[in-house]
């Protein structure tokens, strides 16, 4: 297993006691469209990449889905989205022979671009084709790619289209939409359109969606009256690290680095990255190799420890900037107050808000920011007392700590 920190991990660094979550994608999607709920950094687009790996590995005689993968996070319009899913839909095609479906599917206006559908994979081709579809709208885009879709129903095997960072796309949108495009209105005619390419599907049909997305899916549409849209999608929840998931990580990579650390520094960094993500202790551990120490005592650990969360130098600080992305001044400054307290000691939710909420900002506002620092992956609740709030991780905690004052 190789210390994996910047991007999705598959094959031989995928921690194996998380395996199931994929074989648990698999079984879903032999039946039904999936959105795959987590905060960030718990491995949501790694359970797609792997489950791809895998199917893309296997001999075609056991092979059972086709997997189109879509990296959406910098799409900003929907013509963008629409081009990136259609020239996907086109490559499978090109790659299962399909040569005379797409002349069929796309009508006779199109013959040109079927016919050098072989060079789908060279520069001119691509210039041609969005030169081609540069002024189509929404409807003219659906006209195209519905047939593309439907016709995966033809296919010896499923077809399963993933969409990464499916709501960072949606809130990108916001971003750009101007008198002409309001926001609302976009996102409600792509989702529209998507549950109704759902809802048309028969026990026979051989495609399904898989979403995700660090900015939780339903929550993003719930706050503008569209959350009816995915009330027909299975989840599958990718959960926090057991404490028997932390130390199957620590042994993995401390086996791979040939380090020797001590038992009670073994307990120590288990204890800080246990509830948390492998993405925890991917960044421990990048600390450790930073170090190039190979025998490190618990005093050492500890040293190290307290400078990586000093320094800076791994993705927790994104979780200042969220909070200015995501939320308004009122409810920003609300939101360090709950983390402030937190840091200090688990609270129960009515406690906090009426001891040191209350004068900052209503209820309402309340919940609607410990919903978001739920989801978002700040904070959890503590089933083993009473529900209580708390950090996601003792190494969140410590590390907001310093940004606090509170350490």
């Amino acid at each position: 297993m190789n210390n994996v920190t910047g991007k999705a991990v598959v094959s031989e660094d995928y921690l194996k006691s998380r395996l199931y979550l994929v074989d648990e994608l698999r079984d879903l999607v032999r039946k039904t469209s999936v959105v795959i709920e987590a905060p960030r950094r718990f491995g949501k687009t790694s359970v797609i990449k792997e489950f791809k790996r895998q199917e893309d590995t296997k001999s075609e005689e056991k092979r059972e889905f086709n997997v189109i993968f879509l990296e959406l996070e910098g799409e900003e319009t929907l013509h963008a989205f629409c081009f990136k899913l259609f020239k996907e839909l086109l490559s499978l095609y090109h790659i299962r022979r399909k040569y005379d479906m797409i002349t069929d599917l796309l009508g006779t206006a199109w013959n040109a671009i079927a016919s050098r559908i072989k060079k789908l994979q060279m520069p001119e081709f691509e210039v041609e084709l969005r030169e081609k579809t540069r002024d189509m709208d929404f409807t003219a885009w659906k006209e195209k790619l519905t047939p593309l879709i439907t016709g995966l129903n033809s296919f010896d095997m499923h077809t399963v289209i993933a969409f990464d960072e499916f709501p960072d796309m949606l809130l990108n949108f916001k971003n750009r939409a101007n008198e002409h495009e309001d926001y609302i209105t976009l996102v409600d005619r792509l989702t529209a359109w998507l549950r109704t390419l759902r809802q048309n599907q028969t026990d026979c049909s051989k495609y399904q969606f898989v979403f995700c997305g660090s900015v939780n899916m339903r929550n993003t549409l719930d706050e503008i009256g569209l959350g009816k849209r995915m009330n027909d999608v299975e989840s599958l929840l990718v959960p926090n690290m057991t404490e028997e998931d932390a130390k199957l990580l620590i042994d993995s990579l401390t086996k791979k680095y040939a380090l020797e650390i001590m038992p009670e520094g073994v307990s120590f960094m288990t204890s800080k990255i246990t509830n948390g993500s492998p993405y925890y202790g991917q960044i421990l551990f990048k600390a450790l190799l930073d170090s190039r120490e190979r025998k490190i005592s618990l005093e050492t650990l500890k040293t190290l420890y307290e400078q990586m969360l000093r320094g800076g130098n791994h993705d927790l600080n994104h979780f200042h900037a969220r909070l200015k992305t995501y939320l308004g001044h009122t409810k920003r400054e609300c939101s360090e107050i709950i983390l402030k307290y937190l840091c200090i000691e688990s609270l129960p939710e009515k406690y906090l808000f009426d001891h040191h909420i209350s004068g900052v900002c209503g209820y309402e506002d309340f919940q609607s920011v410990i919903n978001r620092l739920l989801y978002e992956g700040y904070i959890m609740r503590d089933t083993t007392n009473n529900g209580s709030l708390t950090f996601v991780a003792p190494l969140l905690k410590d590390w907001w700590s310093y940004k606090a004052g509170v350490r």
